[in-house]
């Protein structure tokens, strides 16, 4: 007959695999089965002159890497729901797809860390231990400050960011060490011109103000919701 402690040992391991299985859930659906589907979309955040000659990431199981080489210092990725705010309540929402294109310095500055969470997340490391070794290497300058000048352009209509507003705005994203506050540049919430966006992913410990933007990748004027 079982004792009470083996009993209780063994609700505590059920109740860690459980916890386990929330932490770390079936990454699968986050990969696309077509290939050159991805590039395309990943290109799609950026107008097309600039995005041709730009360097192309695809998420792997083992994280991002290299599908296309690029010769003009430009990156572009898809990202994916766990590339903002780890302990977030949308963190596992598979639907999220948020192409990105980084600019040179930003691929040289801020490119690292957002490489590295993936690699995390599909090696199954817990979001606690995610924002654990983030900040530690942030501490010790594996990762860097964002370099001046690092943007990126999200600029894609067929970008999902959201289940309630999935196409929002095309809009741009200016990178700055922590150690700048987002308020010197007089920014706000989500209705403002100049936007507060570091709030996105606390972990990364930079600075992050987003810039709405009037057209699209493809040229296509950007209305608001309540205008189409």
């Amino acid at each position: 007959m079982p004792t009470r402690s083996s009993v209780l040992s063994a609700v505590a391991s059920l109740a860690a695999v459980s916890v386990a299985a929330q932490q770390t859930p079936d990454l699968t659906p986050y990969l696309m089965s077509d290939r050159a589907a991805e590039i395309a979309l990943a290109r799609s955040a950026l107008p097309k002159p600039v995005a041709d000659s730009a360097t192309v990431l695809v998420l792997t199981k083992s994280g991002y890497v290299v599908a296309e080489q690029g010769t003009n210092g430009f990156t572009c990725m898809v990202q994916h729901s766990f590339d903002g705010d780890i302990h977030g309540p949308g963190v596992w929402n598979v639907n999220l797809r948020g192409p990105i294109c980084l600019n040179p310095p930003a691929t040289r500055t801020v490119l690292p860390e957002m490489r590295k969470r993936a690699e995390w997340v599909m090696a199954g490391v817990s979001p606690n231990e995610i924002s654990v070794r983030t900040k530690q290497a942030y501490a010790s300058h594996e990762f860097p400050v964002p370099a001046p000048g690092a943007m990126a352009f999200m600029l894609s209509p067929e970008q999902h960011l959201s289940d309630t507003r999935p196409h929002w705005m095309p809009h741009l994203m200016f990178f700055y060490d922590h150690a700048i506050p987002a308020a010197t540049w007089g920014v706000s919430g989500v209705t403002s011109t100049i936007i507060d966006g570091s709030a996105l992913d606390p972990d990364a410990q930079m600075t992050v103000i987003l810039i709405p933007v009037r057209k699209w990748s493809d040229g296509k004027l950007a209305l608001p919701d309540s205008a189409k």
